[in-house]
């Protein structure tokens, strides 16, 4: 989950797409960069060098380095992603190069601008982006952060299996 706001709906709607995991297929572990609280880019060093001194920073390289794959979640805040989200990518470098990666976004237009800033950002650091996912507000979900849609826990489930 990639919010950090207060008044934040993704760890909701994170704790849910978490849940229509096939357990079966994957054991899914939600990670919320609110409570991560990564200074921006603080390290001396260059990520592509991989050389992570703080313990914050060789935390996150595990968390990234020991997923099969990710699934990020994602809002819309001013026509992009978050600034939080663009941190911790940057941050980490070489734990991105060929990790599966789908993306969900969410927003009153399905975050289609912010999945799109995304994507060259995730291909630049070498990440395999398999797929996105948009939700919308009043159509799949509620700006509360509950789901509408019947076809929504469905569409989480195909992506998850595209990162296989």
């Amino acid at each position: 989950m990639t919010s950090t706001r207060p008044t934040r709906i993704g760890h909701r709607l994170g704790e849910w797409v978490a849940a229509q995991i096939p357990a079966e297929e994957w054991d899914a572990r939600v990670v919320d960069l609110g409570e991560l609280s990564l200074p921006m880019l603080d390290e001396e060093d260059m990520p592509r060098n991989g050389n992570y001194r703080l313990p914050h920073t060789q935390a996150w390289a595990r968390t990234v380095a020991e997923s099969d794959a990710i699934l990020i979640l994602t809002p819309e805040y001013n026509a992009s992603f978050t600034a939080p989200l663009k941190n911790a990518i940057d941050i980490l470098y070489a734990e991105w190069n060929d990790k599966p990666i789908g993306v969900i976004g969410y927003g009153w237009r399905g975050a289609a601008r912010a999945t799109a800033a995304l994507s060259p950002v995730l291909g630049n650091v070498g990440a395999d982006e398999r797929g996105v996912l948009h939700l919308t507000f009043r159509e799949d979900i509620a700006p509360d952060g509950s789901v509408l849609s019947t076809t929504t826990a469905d569409r989480v489930v195909d992506l998850a299996r595209k990162l296989a």
